[in-house]
């Protein structure tokens, strides 16, 4: 039976897959976005990351782009020539291996850093993307949410500026995608594709820096973001407000994709390289850890897988090179309204995946608990987390072993804390744009660079990005599901045991005390 179940799981994470590739090979003729992406260079920041890497691996699959420019920075001790090593023993690369395998001479290293002035490109390598380059992706950004408002500026801000400054210097510039977030514009609940006025400029924003010492930009930043959750969002307003004013005259683009997760079909299905966002909160629901979550759960979840996402975005650059806009055109790339889920779907449908695909080391059975207050919130974090970490801390340090569970539980209440506000909180987009440009593609590229929320399948979605959070995050072999989902059944049932064992100590306990009082 177990292995029926495992068979079934595997042809379904894989036949969506499969059928996918069996368009694409089945193509002969080049379609227009194919044609477009031809023989261009193309100048990437952020390709190191989980959207880049998908952005790097879509272009030399599926196009016969001439050289992609890779902006890359010197991060522990390794520079860009040897962290591009690690990246393609990636195994999201495997399958352009076998369709490409000289893909490595597509690829050209550019030393630098988004947070530096000129972006830390030496004057011959400038020369060089000034000849050659066509595309621009600016993907670059630093996405964690308690940044120092300092860094967030200097790389998501001024690295915009330093972008835009050296695209005006492109000889035969086609296109500039810059990458902001569905989110960037939180303090308001509906949001258009349009350009928003903010309480300050990108331009003032930098000034600032200079001025403050970092000490006081600390202690000030709570005053300064007023309105926004983090120094993401805000650094990602005034990223915009400097693409709004400085690149005019270019043909530029805005592209903002929602909650980004695992991929949906391509080049494999469910695969991601980090556990930030909803994903982390699956993670955790599975392995046992997280127990408890606030927000309301009856709001729209706006998550995007990353294979789609990435299709959205290439497809706007081929846009933006073919049509003359007077603004700058802006995509906000999340589920369509014909099309969507809430976040009490995501979670329940995640839970209940778990127990057919349940992770090798989970240290309990997975019990998840979803309240819509905050004193409910805490008092049941403070039972379901506080305390079992205290017991199994004690039991560590009577073993003589490093206690850790504590400070396990205080990460993830302080991740929990940063996805407070996007759960508990209902935002609206329009999307008319994006529906526009799937309209503009040919049925070639609809199949080869699919993008269209309106036929996604949200349970497969959610099916196969266990699959991949097990396989490409926890790292567990497929072999050992079978022995999962035996050892789960048997935590199952310790876990229900120990509620009868716990609900019946209380209920003894309850008895005695009224019997006390009033006997």
């Amino acid at each position: 039976m177990e292995d029926a179940k495992l068979m079934n799981i595997r042809n379904g994470y894989t036949k969506s897959l499969d059928d996918h590739c069996q368009l694409i090979t089945g193509t002969q003729d080049e379609s227009p976005m194919q044609m477009f992406y031809k023989d261009k260079g193309v100048f990437l920041t952020g390709g190191t990351g989980f959207f880049g890497k998908i952005i790097i691996e879509k272009l030399l699959r599926v196009t016969e782009v001439a050289q992609i420019y890779l902006l890359i920075r010197t991060k522990k001790g390794k520079d860009g020539h040897a962290r591009i090593e690690d990246l393609f023993n990636d195994p999201v690369f495997a399958k352009m291996k076998q369709i490409n395998p000289k893909y490595r001479c597509q690829i050209t290293i550019i030393s630098g850093d988004c947070s530096l002035p000129g972006l830390g490109i030496s004057p011959d390598e400038r020369e060089t993307i000034k000849e050659n380059v066509n595309i621009v992706l600016h993907s670059a950004a630093t996405v964690r949410f308690d940044e120092k408002l300092k860094m967030a500026i200097a790389i998501n801000v001024h690295g915009t500026k330093e972008i835009i400054k050296l695209a005006k210097e492109i000889v035969h510039l086609k296109a500039l995608v810059h990458v902001s977030t569905a989110f960037a514009h939180c303090n308001m609940r509906y949001i258009q594709e349009k350009f928003y006025s903010g309480m300050m400029t990108g331009d003032n924003a930098f000034k600032l820096t200079e001025c403050l010492d970092e000490h006081t930009l600390n202690t000030l930043t709570p005053t300064i973001i007023k309105g926004y959750p983090n120094t993401y969002t805000f650094t990602k307003v005034l990223a915009e407000n400097v693409v709004q004013q400085d690149a005019q005259k270019l043909p530029v683009t805005i592209f903002r994709p929602g909650i980004v997760i695992t991929s949906y079909r391509e080049p494999v299905t469910g695969w991601i390289d980090n556990m930030y966002g909803p994903c982390g909160v699956i993670v955790g629901i599975g392995s046992g850890v997280l127990r408890v979550f606030t927000g309301n759960m009856d709001n729209k979840a706006h998550i995007v897988p990353v294979d789609m996402c990435v299709n959205a975005l290439l497809a706007s650059a081929w846009d933006v090179a073919r049509n003359t806009y007077e603004t700058p055109p802006i995509y906000n790339y999340v589920p369509d309204v014909d099309n969507m889920v809430t976040w009490r779907n995501y979670m329940q449908t995640g839970f209940k995946y778990v127990n057919d695909i349940p992770m090798r080391k989970s240290i309990w059975y997975p019990c998840f608990t979803i309240v819509p207050h905050m004193w409910q919130y805490h008092i049941l974090c403070f039972l379901y987390h506080t305390l079992p970490a205290m017991f199994m801390d004690l039991i560590m340090v009577l073993m003589g072993k490093k206690p850790r569970m504590m400070k396990i539980y205080r990460k993830i209440h302080k991740f929990s804390n940063v996805l407070k506000f996007f759960s508990s909180n209902e935002f609206r987009f329009d999307n008319d744009n994006v529906r526009r440009l799937v309209d503009k593609l040919d049925e070639r590229d609809k199949r080869l660079f699919a993008f269209d929320m309106r036929d996604l399948d949200w349970t497969n979605l959610f099916r196969v990005s266990l699959y991949g959070l097990r396989l490409y995050v926890v790292k567990d072999d497929p072999s050992s599901l079978p022995e999962s989902i035996r050892r789960i059944k048997r935590m199952m049932v310790l876990h229900y045991t120990t509620l009868a064992i716990v609900y019946s100590l209380a209920g003894w306990a309850l008895y005695g005390l009224v019997k006390l009082i009033f006997f």
